[in-house]
């Protein structure tokens, strides 16, 4: 479960009443522009996906991941985002 802090996705989220799916974006080159930069995203997957929105850029900092299977929180991967509960 990915919750961004992300005004533009949470609003989604709200107006949907349900979660959306989203993935980051890998490409099969080093250019690693198409991962953040709006315009680039659009002109890349255009003809793949129903709609692009135009966010602003992006950066290139991962987030955390965390395994919630079990009876205990594990860390994955530090990244964005405040993991004080753990």
């Amino acid at each position: 479960i990915r919750i961004p802090d992300n005004n533009i996705t949470r609003t989604i989220v709200q107006k949907l009443g349900h979660p959306i799916m989203n993935a980051s974006l890998k490409t099969e080159d080093d250019l690693l522009e198409y991962i953040t930069d709006p315009e680039l995203i659009y002109e890349k997957y255009e003809h793949l996906v129903d709609i692009v929105i135009d966010g602003g850029y992006g950066d290139y900092t991962p987030s955390t991941v965390l395994n919630c299977v079990g009876g205990e929180i594990e860390l994955i991967r530090k990244g964005k985002g405040i993991i004080d509960f753990i």
